[in-house]
């Protein structure tokens, strides 16, 4: 290894050298196998960091969708109940350094700079010497995480995968528990088109001996996942099953109830009594974002049901009822831990925190009269959720539609699910190489549902078409990906939309 070069003088520079790093979130087709997506390459760069991954307990979540919300629903639990807790996620809305937070406080660009310089001379030696072995963008990412967290004595960190789960660069770890959400059809022309092959992939982060917990559906993705967990004498406990989400009624601060939705399951937990108290620290997070309301209206009062307890009355401030499904989940893997000896925290605990839960672009109503919600719905499924709780949850007199997707999405088939509700579209393109062409939006839209979009060439100027277009009585949902929610939200700071 050569000697120590100069380290970065700011935080731009690290970002700078970041990005020289093949960053797969920005290409369009790429080939999936132990080529391009290497654990080996992952193994070493941490072995050369000194094994940061195996200094903290963890918690490892994939899934299709949902594992973000579910990511952040366990993060905000285990700070409620005083731990230090680690928290890493993808894609981020306007910040890099979001993708990485202790206790819902992203990393500081000192320390991130601090600790990139720690990875610089093995990662140059790598692009100078042997390219192909040089660490991706998000596997370098993954590296500052758990340098970050080992190095803030976190006492457990939330990993998020990025794709898949088998080769993605978080599954190095052992964690306490696994968590695979519902699995559904996404990065096809990646992960395979089956079913049954989107679940092996997810299934890799079946540990031996790890307990998982489990929302998938589909017999055919379901039975890849009992199958792993029977190879891997890993105990499985399933939504529907184990956990059962019993009521759900949807929540509005100004006409309470509004909706009851009958046979939806819900997800509770036998839950141990302990004796840690709330942490009296703890707040909701709030991040700075004018638009940002500072208080939930919307929410889900639910009862959810574990092999053990019983949670009548749950308040979960977020809209649409699949939330209620990965808050499951997580009350799910809260009890494994508990029954382990791994955690130790009280209902109240759980409750309040839940109650604290902040899920930015989830169907999140970031501005009044009109109504704007943010969303980056970017399947089939999620998209239909999203129609689903628009329509169940908001009264509103039109509905205009802000759409920009990715390109290798099945755009068809989305934007069927949510374009015959609305009264007026407009389709745009964020900054990421990957996003469709306004134009073959339009063209499709035309094609499949004879309706007509107007036509932006970035997310400001369709925010600006949207609010223009939009009465205090209509609803303007801006959706499609997290790239388009992220420059959206910017736009809505920003003082040529207020204005």
């Amino acid at each position: 290894m050569p000697n120590q070069e100069a380290n970065f003088q700011s935080y731009e520079e690290a970002q700078t050298f970041l990005y020289k790093a093949i960053d797969y979130e920005k290409l369009i087709s790429y080939q999936y196998n132990t080529s391009t997506f290497n654990l080996d390459r992952m193994v070493k760069m941490l072995e050369y960091a000194g094994n940061p991954h195996k200094g903290f307990p963890s918690i490892h979540i994939t899934g299709t969708k949902g594992k973000g919300s579910t990511s952040i629903m366990m993060s905000t639990i285990l700070e409620g109940a005083g731990l230090r807790a680690g928290l890493f996620t993808s894609p981020h809305l306007i910040d890099l350094k979001e993708r990485i937070q202790i206790n819902h406080r992203n990393i500081s660009e000192r320390e991130f700079t601090g600790i990139l310089n720690e990875l610089r001379p093995y990662i140059r030696h790598l692009r100078d010497t042997d390219p192909s072995a040089s660490p991706t963008f998000f596997e370098i990412l993954t590296a500052v995480a758990m340098l970050y967290f080992k190095k803030k004595q976190v006492d457990i960190a939330v990993l998020e995968v990025g794709l898949g789960g088998r080769l993605d660069s978080t599954n190095v770890v052992i964690p306490q528990v696994s968590i695979i959400t519902n699995v559904g059809f996404d990065h096809t022309a990646i992960l395979g088109n089956t079913l049954s092959s989107i679940a092996y992939e997810k299934a890799g982060i079946i540990k031996q001996g790890i307990p998982v917990v489990s929302a998938v559906e589909a017999p055919e993705a379901l039975s890849v996942i009992e199958k792993t967990c029977g190879e891997k004498d890993a105990r499985l406990y399933l939504l529907g099953r184990d956990i059962c989400v019993e009521e759900i009624q949807n929540i509005h601060e100004n006409n309470s109830a509004v909706r009851k939705r009958d046979n939806h399951t819900i997800l509770d937990f036998g839950l141990r009594n302990a004796d840690l108290s709330p942490n009296p620290q703890f707040q909701v997070p709030n991040p700075k974002s004018e638009i940002r309301n500072p208080k939930s209206e919307w929410g889900l009062l639910c009862k959810i049901k574990t092999w053990r307890h019983t949670y009548p009355e749950i308040f979960l401030p977020l809209v649409g009822a699949h939330q209620a499904k990965n808050c499951a989940l997580v009350l799910g893997a809260l009890e494994v831990m508990r029954e382990q000896g791994d955690i130790s925290i009280d209902d109240e605990t759980i409750r309040e925190a839940i109650a604290h839960v902040y899920c930015p672009a989830r169907i999140e109503v970031v501005g009044e009269n009109p109504l704007i919600i943010l969303d980056y719905a970017h399947t089939v499924d999620s998209m239909k959720f999203l129609r689903e709780s628009l329509l169940g949850n908001f009264t509103f007199d039109k509905l205009i539609l802000v759409l920009g997707f990715s390109q290798d999405k099945d755009l068809d088939n989305i934007l069927k699910e949510i374009v015959t509700v609305g009264d007026s579209i407009i389709v745009t393109r964020s900054k990421n190489p990957r996003a469709a062409p306004p134009e073959d939006l339009y063209q499709r839209i035309e094609r499949l549902c004879g309706k007509r979009a107007e036509i932006t060439d970035n997310t400001q100027d369709a925010v600006v078409a949207a609010k223009q277009k939009a009465s205090k009585e209509d609803l303007i949902c801006i959706t499609g990906s997290a790239y388009v929610a992220g420059e959206a939200r910017q736009a809505l700071d920003s003082s040529i939309v207020k204005t």
